[in-house]
């Protein structure tokens, strides 16, 4: 249901992520807009990139997005405001809300709840978390990596001057342009000390690889005994993913995690997950000689995040300040 407090119309969906993504501070908002060939071409012409003083100009921003929607081409907005009139690093005001263009990949498990989920095409979101306090440009972009990196996200949805596609808008990638849909915007804030407390740290941060990247053990005993994990985690183990994940590599990713939160160690993971008995070793058994490459990449990831979610106190909540949900269809 749409709040009453949104205006209607496609722009009037995009000020209302934009007040949640760049709250009150001042600064530059760069607005960029592209014509698509065709469906499916990953290329952009005659593109052109608009700037509007923030938050002065936002209804001439939103006024900016709904002609360029309207008259057929692709519009995109900086995920963050800027100091100069150019969409570059250098230029990256501080930062009031982090970003992961998921690209098919979920905010699930023990990650952090988004504040706010647009929908970009069916079945892939972009993912924002509202901070309580702006933070450096830097800072910033290293906890949207690490985000990306718990969640499998785009591997290159995370980083400064990022465009990502304003709610309201159609996608013209595809033949039948979907509209862009923002389906959760919450008044919530996260900690941005809590959050980097609670992520998995960057590989190169690590004691070393075997830190992010698990390696199989010479011998595995089978697991027999598998009690101490939820009914639903056993059926998955056993059957494999019948749809409960939208992809085998997130089912694959919520064994682990389940696993290693519930006491299991690296070798007995490992045992799960690649005996041919067990449903959840079928895109390991599928992809043959890679298989022991894409598990130890899983498992590592699995123990990272297992590893983060119990470094919180019980109970805890990463965000400090809840008021409204906002449901917009």
């Amino acid at each position: 249901m749409m709040d009453p407090g949104i205006p209607a119309g496609t722009g009037g969906i995009s000020v209302a992520l934009w007040n949640h993504v760049y709250g009150a501070r001042r600064g530059i908002l760069a607005l960029f807009s592209g014509s698509r060939p065709r469906p499916g071409s990953r290329e952009l012409f005659q593109t052109r990139t608009e700037y509007f003083g923030w938050p002065a100009e936002r209804e001439r921003a939103r006024g900016w997005i709904d002609r360029e929607a309207k008259t057929g081409r692709e519009t995109y907005h900086c995920t963050h405001l800027l100091s100069a009139r150019r969409r570059v690093k250098k230029n990256a005001a501080q930062v009031s809300a982090l970003w992961v263009d998921g690209d098919g990949a979920k905010a699930t498990g023990s990650l952090p709840e988004p504040t706010a989920v647009v929908l970009s095409s069916p079945g892939r979101e972009q993912y924002y978390w509202g901070l309580t306090r702006a933070v450096e440009p830097g800072f910033a972009e290293t906890l949207n990596r690490r985000l990306a990196i718990a969640m499998g996200g785009d591997r290159s949805g995370w980083d400064l001057t990022q465009p990502l596609r304003p709610p309201g808008t159609p996608n013209l990638k595809y033949a039948d342009a979907p509209t862009v849909s923002l389906v959760r915007l919450a008044d919530e804030r996260h900690d941005p000390a809590e959050l980097d407390r609670l992520l998995p740290p960057l590989p190169e941060e690590s004691s070393g690889t075997a830190a992010v990247r698990s390696r199989r053990p010479k011998t595995l005993e089978p697991v027999s005994e598998l009690s101490r994990l939820s009914g639903r985690m056993r059926n998955l183990i056993r059957h494999g993913n019948r749809g409960e994940y939208p992809s085998r590599s997130e089912a694959d990713m919520a064994a682990c995690v389940a696993m290693f939160g519930a006491g299991y160690g690296e070798a007995e993971v490992w045992s799960v997950m690649t005996a041919p008995n067990n449903g959840i070793s079928e895109k390991f058994l599928e992809k043959g000689r890679d298989g022991e490459r894409y598990l130890a990449l899983t498992i590592g990831k699995a123990e990272a995040l297992a590893r983060a979610s119990t470094r919180r106190r019980p109970g805890e909540k990463v965000y400090v300040s809840r008021k409204a949900v906002i449901s917009v269809d």
